[in-house]
């Protein structure tokens, strides 16, 4: 068991700066991942830098929000994980970003609908109005309960949550939620109506271009990508603590 959290850290901080790298977390921003059968769950520590960060700097919450195990307090916004994770017993991972695109769309109040194929998967994504900090269990309920069974929400000036099945499933969710609010903004630049995905057309492109291999694909080729970039670099921490891959 201990072998297998282990991993799941490592995983995790491989996930955060490798969305650091990308841009879609900076300064701030918190993934987590839930502890398989059990009321915890793991996500990177509030002081912890997101480009830097290492298997030491993950920590260990309960589904009330509160520190269980490890070297510092948790994010501010750990309700947005603890009450999601109350509420969807399908979700095993959280990404809570600050996404630049999605952002913006909010801003201009352009609803993010699908217009992308591997972005199809994400609907019509609804809106949490309140764009200050989630950091109070109220609020994390409230956004659990207008996420609903949704992969994405968006938080209204603010940025966004996004859930996965798995890490890698809620890593790919964030990268192409990021990818199809991009390609929405030129497009709505260009021209209005928008051609949108709809119909029997939608239901097929995303059965079609989401699966479980494919969230494999985009997982190694960003994964890959940071390796020659030098990403991982220090990413087991203090030597004598590391992680046998």
């Amino acid at each position: 068991m201990t072998n297998d959290v282990n991993q799941q850290k490592l995983q995790l901080a491989k996930s955060i700066r490798m969305l650091e790298n990308i841009q879609l977390l900076d300064m701030n921003g918190h993934i987590s991942s839930r502890i398989p059968g059990t009321d915890t769950f793991l996500i990177n520590a509030r002081k912890a830098s997101r480009a830097s960060v290492s298997v030491e700097d993950i920590v260990t919450c309960d589904l009330q929000g509160r520190l269980v195990e490890g070297p510092s307090e948790p994010p501010s916004e750990v309700y947005i994980h603890s009450e999601i994770y109350k509420r969807r017993s399908d979700v095993y991972s959280i990404v809570h970003g600050h996404p630049h695109w999605q952002t913006v769309l909010g801003i201009a109040d352009i609803d993010i609908v699908p217009v992308f194929a591997i972005g199809s998967f994400i609907g019509n994504v609804s809106i949490y109005e309140d764009s200050s900090l989630i950091n109070l269990p109220e609020m994390g309920a409230d956004l659990a309960e207008q996420l609903g069974n949704s992969p994405v929400i968006q938080l209204r000036n603010h940025g966004n949550v996004v859930v996965g099945q798995n890490l890698k499933s809620a890593f790919a969710t964030a990268v192409y939620a990021e990818e199809n609010a991009k390609k929405l903004y030129y497009a709505a630049l260009a021209v209005t109506p928008l051609k949108v995905l709809e119909g029997d057309n939608l239901k097929r492109t995303s059965e079609t271009a989401w699966s479980p291999s494919i969230i494999q694909k985009v997982w190694n080729y960003y994964e890959e990508k940071a390796e020659r970039e030098t990403v991982f670099k220090g990413i087991l921490g203090n030597p004598s603590n590391q992680i046998h891959t």
